[in-house]
């Protein structure tokens, strides 16, 4: 079905950009961070797990996108780094954002990615409910942290939130 095949077509190297990635150590956020990473870019995987992150970019070294030979992917790859956040502690969103905002000099491009779905319902140490703080809490405070970062980076800096479909399966209930 096209809907899940469908790939990016655009021809832009980011070579000289910086893309932050939450969730990029799997799933659409890893396959990400690959297309990015082959196209130039500094990509960050702004992950909970260091371990799988860790993994996840020997991964991407190893095993570069579909279709290789494109043209924005030509070219020297750009650069893999592990930020520690884990978005259902606001308390590590606020230290990763810190250490992003101490290390790096630009952020170009976030993607809020990271997300869990169908878990039990549970609260966070901060007293919200675990699949709300992590989806949507968790990133608007991220969000809002880096913004500054963000706006000093330049003009075209992008802020892009992943979603699900999976919202449409609550009117069945």
């Amino acid at each position: 079905m096209w809907l899940f095949h469908s790939q990016c077509t655009s021809n832009a190297r980011l070579s000289g950009k910086t893309v932050l990635i939450t969730g990029a150590n799997t799933g659409i956020g890893k396959e990400t961070a690959r297309d990015l990473y082959r196209r130039g870019a500094r990509v960050i995987l702004a992950c909970r797990n260091i371990l799988k992150a860790t993994s996840a970019i020997e991964d991407i070294k190893k095993n570069p996108p579909s279709k290789a030979d494109r043209i924005p992917y030509q070219g020297k790859p750009g650069e893999l780094v592990v930020y520690h956040l884990d978005l259902c502690s606001l308390k590590s969103v606020k230290e990763c954002a810190k250490n992003i905002l101490k290390n790096e000099l630009a952020i170009h491009i976030l993607i809020n990615n990271a997300g869990i779905m169908m878990c039990p319902q549970e609260k966070t140490e901060d007293g919200f409910e675990l699949q709300l703080q992590t989806n949507h809490i968790g990133h608007f405070l991220f969000t809002l942290l880096l913004l500054p970062k963000i706006q000093s980076s330049g003009f075209g800096c992008r802020i892009i939130n992943i979603s699900s479909c999976l919202h449409w399966c609550a009117y069945n209930y």
